[in-house]
């Protein structure tokens, strides 16, 4: 969920190329990655990542490095875990208990639209628009920046350096509110499940480690 469109990237959308697109992917996939369509791929789901990401559209799960079928993948604005989202505690759910995978990356970004929105004061411009669910939806990260306000913001730092150290801190509160389910810690405690914090830079692709303890 980002702040601005990259003027400098022709758009390919077309309501009518979906189909025709979707046929020079396919075939590319025949020769560049053979075993995608094979019965074993078709017929078996067994990733061992599973990819908590934001919902913006410039970075994706590819940027692990792992092929198609290796990571399963829930996406939300924000890379926000809330206890109420039936939706994001249902693919934890299945991703450990079900699909048994040895790994959660919860990977936030730079520039994201939900830290931007609330790090320039702007959530409140939300409350009686058309996202008021966005609103609420962003409590915390709200959350974070009053924490974020306090002796520990250096206001002499660019606000893009502060957005990204906003987002560092997000994933790591996400990723210790996983760590804090019961059923996460026995899968930790038994299997050997690992949960790891990233941060994705659009600028260059690169991933970094975010400390979660």
């Amino acid at each position: 969920m980002g702040t601005d469109i990259l003027t400098t990237i022709e758009p390919s959308y077309s309501s009518t190329n979906l189909l025709v697109a979707n046929k020079e992917w396919a075939d590319s996939m025949k020769t560049n990655n053979p075993a995608m369509f094979t019965p074993f791929a078709t017929t078996n789901h067994t990733p061992h990542t599973l990819f908590f990401g934001c919902s913006d559209a410039r970075y994706n799960e590819s940027c692990l490095g792992y092929a198609t079928g290796e990571v399963f993948t829930f996406k939300t604005i924000a890379n926000i875990v809330l206890e109420n989202d039936l939706s994001a505690q249902s693919a934890l759910e299945y991703a450990v208990n079900v699909l048994n995978v040895k790994q959660i990356v919860i990977c936030g970004h730079t520039d994201c639209g939900g830290i931007n929105t609330c790090l320039l004061n702007r959530r409140n411009g939300l409350k009686d628009s058309s996202c008021s669910h966005l609103y609420s939806y962003l409590q915390d990260i709200e959350d974070l920046r009053d924490d974020f306000d306090g002796p520990s913001l250096h206001k002499d730092i660019s606000i893009t350096k502060q957005a990204k150290l906003l987002a560092y801190r997000n994933v790591r509160k996400q990723a210790q509110k996983i760590g804090e389910k019961d059923f996460i810690k026995k899968a930790m405690q038994d299997g050997g499940l690992r949960i790891h914090g990233l941060l994705y830079n659009l600028d260059s692709g690169l991933l970094e480690k975010v400390e979660i303890r």
